[in-house]
């Protein structure tokens, strides 16, 4: 019982509880609360984003540590892979530092005109979201749901456990949570309006966490030392 009620937190219950308490704070209409969620000055130094660097980072931890893990070169090769996207997915969400620049150093103020990274540049960012819509269909509900039904040794290692069907329920429902609020007339956050889905990349990016620590650390690797394909271990 006390294993299955770790479960149930880890994977819907402290994600519903985190993304719910930062929805409510964004559109309380209290300054503080949105002050500390996304500041005027800019929001990519609000709490909100933050997070969202803090799970990346996590993730790319994970990621590094599982290379020494694996025994087989390819294996620990697609983990160094793997590392890079993280390491550019960091970059891309900080804007490769140019807000800290321009703030902290040149000591002026955010100029909403200007693309800093790649995934804000023209239509990037809604066919990249598109994108991501399907990968994550099929990674956290379609390969967790035919886990078990599937007997194949690469598709029992890549697919997450079905609690993470849960996880991805309180995305859908954070989303549209940070939709919903604004329409029933709470204050909306001025430096992030239009940004709702703020919201769900944080929940993403923490299920992505989920996800990264089950193949790296909870399953045994993918391969032996001599390259042949094993089956996975919880």
């Amino acid at each position: 019982m006390r294993i299955n009620n770790s479960i149930h937190f880890s994977y819907w219950q402290f994600p519903l509880f985190l993304g719910s308490l930062l929805v409510f704070m964004n559109y309380s209409g209290i300054s503080f609360l949105t002050e500390l969620i996304s500041p005027d000055v800019n929001r990519e130094f609000g709490l909100l984003e933050n997070l969202q660097l803090l799970l990346i980072a996590s993730s790319l931890v994970y990621l590094v540590k599982a290379i020494r893990l694996k025994d087989f070169w390819f294996e620990k090769l697609a983990y160094v892979g793997l590392c890079l996207f993280f390491l550019l997915l960091f970059l891309e969400e900080i804007d490769y530092g140019i807000h800290y620049y321009e703030y902290f150093v040149k000591g002026v103020e955010e100029d909403k005109g200007i693309v800093r990274n790649f995934h804000n540049q023209g239509d990037n960012n809604y066919y990249l979201r598109q994108a991501s819509y399907a990968v994550m269909v099929l990674l956290f509900v379609v390969m967790p749901f035919f886990r078990n039904k599937i007997k194949n040794n690469l598709f029992h290692h890549l697919a997450a456990s079905h609690y993470i069907i849960y996880s991805f329920i309180v995305y859908i429902f954070i989303g549209q949570l940070s939709r919903w609020l604004p329409k029933l007339g709470m204050p909306i956050n001025e430096s992030l309006r239009g940004n709702h889905q703020e919201f769900e990349e944080l929940i993403l990016y923490y299920i992505i966490l989920l996800f990264v620590y089950e193949i790296a650390f909870q399953k045994k690797p993918l391969f032996t030392a001599k390259g042949k394909l094993q089956r996975s271990s919880e």
